[in-house]
């Protein structure tokens, strides 16, 4: 297990132009608070985006779709960082996932541009922290029953995951903890720290041995990592520090 410490704030690097699918949701909310507080150009992506109430002149949202190749593309140019937040739909298949198709069009969209490509940071499942398909399976939840959306939901994450680890593309996948503090079912103040621990062979901890993190602070490492190429083709699992 390695565990490293992020310190303080970060500070723009690479990143300018940021493109955030899934921007109306929980995480993806906080992904913009982070990118525009950082002072980027934050283009915010929703199947509604009259759901944006920002004033800030530094944001546009615009409606596109991360699952097609061409809604990719046209959004996306001239990008140097896409966030993708996008949350679970149902779908029969781990195929057929909206996480899964994502991870297609994107490695289709910034095939073979190597280091003119966009940093690409995905947010993706917590249950592939245990590092093999097997793994997963095994640690499913009851009611994820075989041919049932939501098993297809979770198993699409990893599936999503072994796309990007046979591209070329620049690519970070973040494995949330599976407790998150101000998202869900997590008890907590969600405390913006502006430090966590990171992982790259497995679940994270912090000092208490909990695998958990604030919704704030995990926004803070998903803007880290697309600011900088410090975890470029790598998952990375998080804790709070």
């Amino acid at each position: 297990m390695v565990l490293i410490a992020a310190l303080g704030l970060s500070v723009t690097a690479q990143a300018d132009k940021v493109v955030i699918f899934g921007a109306t949701g929980t995480i993806g909310q906080a992904v913009v608070r982070e990118a525009l507080d950082h002072g980027h150009e934050v283009i915010g992506v929703s199947r509604n985006p009259d759901n944006f109430s920002y004033t800030e002149s530094n944001f546009t949202g615009v409606a596109g779709n991360p699952t097609l190749l061409q809604s990719v593309l046209e959004i996306t140019e001239g990008a140097d960082a896409v966030i993708s937040a996008v949350g679970g739909r149902e779908a029969p298949t781990p195929e057929e996932t909206a996480m899964n198709q994502t991870a297609v069009a994107f490695s289709q969209a910034y095939a073979g541009l190597g280091a003119d490509g966009p940093q690409v940071v995905v947010v993706g499942g917590g249950l592939t922290s245990h590092g093999s398909l097997e793994a997963v399976i095994e640690n499913l939840p009851p009611n994820a029953t075989e041919g049932s959306p939501f098993r297809a939901l979770f198993l699409g994450h990893w599936y999503a995951y072994q796309e990007y680890l046979a591209s070329d593309i620049n690519w970070t996948f973040v494995a949330p903890p599976l407790g998150i503090i101000g998202f869900g079912n997590t008890a907590g103040e969600d405390i913006r720290k502006g430090t966590y621990r990171t992982s790259t062979e497995g679940f994270a901890y912090d000092s208490n041995g909990d695998n958990i993190i604030s919704k704030s602070d995990l926004a803070v490492a998903i803007l880290d990592f697309a600011e900088t190429d410090d975890f470029n083709q790598q998952w990375v699992g998080l804790a709070r520090q």
